[in-house]
């Protein structure tokens, strides 16, 4: 009978630990968003990912609230993929980042996380890699070089 609990305990333990990067996502629903924003008007852009676009959006209040950039188009299938791979929704909602860096004149960036009820967004200091969320990081980065000025 011990023998018995401690295999069920162990197999528990192994499938509590899993690591599924799309555990709780339904990517018919998901939506990504990304950007920056900085202090005195000097900035503010938007990347937006879902299953089908990839959506780019940049201005600088402090001359227009029109958008100097405005870019949209379609995403591959692979790139979807990957895009899913690279969020762990465990590890990004564990993330608790909530800079105001902005809030001095200093710029911030975000990322935004939204699944149907479930959502999540982290705030932190523009530049800074988070390790848990850095294969996320680095396909949001790669997208936005292709859109940004």
């Amino acid at each position: 009978m011990k023998h018995l609990i401690f295999l069920i305990g162990i197999g528990m333990v192994f499938l509590s630990c899993r690591n599924s990067s799309t555990d709780l996502i339904d990517p018919s629903d998901l939506k990504i968003k990304a950007g920056y924003i900085c202090g005195w008007g000097s900035g503010i852009d938007t990347l937006e990912i879902t299953n089908q676009t990839v959506r780019y959006v940049y201005y600088i209040p402090r001359q227009s609230m029109q958008a100097q950039i405005s870019k949209t188009r379609k995403l591959s299938d692979q790139e979807w993929v990957d895009i899913r791979k690279a969020l762990n929704w465990s590890q990004f909602n564990s993330l608790s980042y909530k800079t105001c860096n902005v809030c001095f004149d200093g710029c911030d960036e975000w990322i935004a996380v939204q699944n149907g009820a479930l959502s999540h967004q982290i705030t932190f200091t523009r530049g800074l890699k988070i390790d848990t969320i850095n294969a996320l990081q680095a396909k949001l980065a790669q997208l936005k070089a292709e859109f940004a000025p």
